[in-house]
């Protein structure tokens, strides 16, 4: 029996069953990478393992969360015209949520990603 492919059977959870990244909004990697990166540290602990998940693709289009998403990375920044926008201070956070490769993940407009396993999330 090949013992090199047994790790990727079992998912290998974090002791604190939670993943938390923020996403860089300005540097090279997209959303769908830090989303995957997530999940493969929740799932075997090494966020280098991504390439070995099925792609972000197959369960929400990244391009709809990028775009989603654009508006409000802005907020807080200095305007053109030299003024500043404002935020309604009330507001909650915009959020997406979905399952993907068996772990509930939340994203929020500030880009925190979480990846969750469902089993706590539902205690939460």
């Amino acid at each position: 029996m090949d013992d090199a492919m047994t790790h990727e059977a079992e998912p290998r959870l974090n002791e604190t069953s939670k993943i938390v990244v923020e996403h860089d909004w300005d540097g090279g990697d997209c959303l769908a990478v830090t989303i995957a990166r997530a999940a493969a540290e929740a799932w075997t602990g090494n966020p280098d393992d991504a390439m070995t998940l099925p792609p972000v693709g197959s369960v929400v289009d990244p391009d709809a969360l990028e775009s989603l998403f654009a508006p409000t990375r802005n907020r807080g920044r200095p305007a053109t015209d030299g003024g500043h926008p404002t935020a309604d201070e009330g507001a909650s956070p915009s959020r997406v949520r979905f399952t993907y490769v068996g772990y509930n993940v939340t994203i929020s407009e500030d880009g925190v990603v979480v990846v969750e396993d469902p089993t706590s999330a539902s205690e939460a």
